[in-house]
């Protein structure tokens, strides 16, 4: 039978903690490490329903994207939405580790994910990490034969499972050479710029932005923060499950994206 520690283990070969941006707050971040998993659900984000979700069935450890207490907390208590969350799991014995950006940038995490599900090759990261550490940050990668706007777009918006794209286009009609970041990581264009990328791909950005692109010539493309990284941390399940022979690793059902399409009639 696993613990908690050996789970821990697991996501550090998977997504070394070392490799996630100095801001973050990735690890173990509520729990025991001795006690056992039996049952493990992930899911993009930790809110009050994917929580209930995970005591209702029973879950001992819960493998978040984005981190609780992100921002540190100086009390937890039922007056706040985290602290009431962060309770329920306490009382249910539920544990939370996030691995956030330590999967943007692992060598089978989010991005790597991204660039080949698209079909890119020669996948390498945007900004490689100094020393020769493996993995990085965002990605890069080119298609072997140009496919024209529609075909890309059409086969972004497949691979994320988004329902709509937000497209700023300026540059040539053909899609050659591909820079992408997942969830909002605008700060990562320069890099596709730099790297001769002509349309950049990401979750979300400012308006400004988007002007940006425009006098830079450079193809932008909006995927939606959620469309961006749910589907690979769907993907953490299988390879946890690969790893962990005998522990239940499964994606939560209850993590939604929380914006929608309004249409008028």
């Amino acid at each position: 039978m696993a613990c908690i520690e050996d789970v821990c283990q697991v996501l550090n070969e998977l997504a070394p903690l070392s490799t996630a941006e100095s801001w973050d707050n990735v690890g173990l971040l509520l729990g025991r490490r001795e006690r056992t998993v039996s049952r493990l659900m992930t899911c993009l984000t930790l809110t009050p329903a994917v929580a209930q979700e995970s005591v209702a069935r029973n879950v001992e450890l819960i493998v978040t994207h984005h981190p609780v207490l992100f921002r540190g907390a100086k009390a937890i208590i039922s007056d706040t939405i985290e602290g009431k969350l962060l309770l329920d799991l306490i009382e249910a014995g539920v544990a939370v580790y996030s691995a956030h950006t330590a999967f943007d940038n692992a060598e089978r995490g989010i991005n790597e994910w991204l660039g080949k599900s698209l079909g890119l090759t020669s996948v390498e990261p945007l900004r490689p990490f100094a020393d020769g550490v493996a993995g990085g940050a965002g990605r890069k990668g080119v298609f072997e034969v140009a496919i024209s706007r529609q075909e890309f777009l059409q086969k972004l918006a497949t691979v994320v499972g988004a329902a709509y794209l937000e497209v700023a286009w300026h540059g040539p009609g053909l899609v050659k050479s591909v820079g992408l970041a997942c969830g909002s990581a605008v700060e990562y264009l320069d890099d596709a710029i730099n790297s001769g990328c002509e349309t950049f791909v990401t979750g979300e950005a400012r308006f400004h932005s988007a002007v940006e692109c425009q006098s830079r010539q450079i193809n932008l493309v909006l995927t939606g923060h959620f469309a961006s990284e749910r589907p690979a941390v769907m993907i953490l399940a299988k390879l946890l499950a690969e790893r962990l022979p005998g522990v239940d690793c499964f994606a939560s059902d209850g993590d939604r994206d929380p914006l929608e399409l309004f249409r008028l009639p």
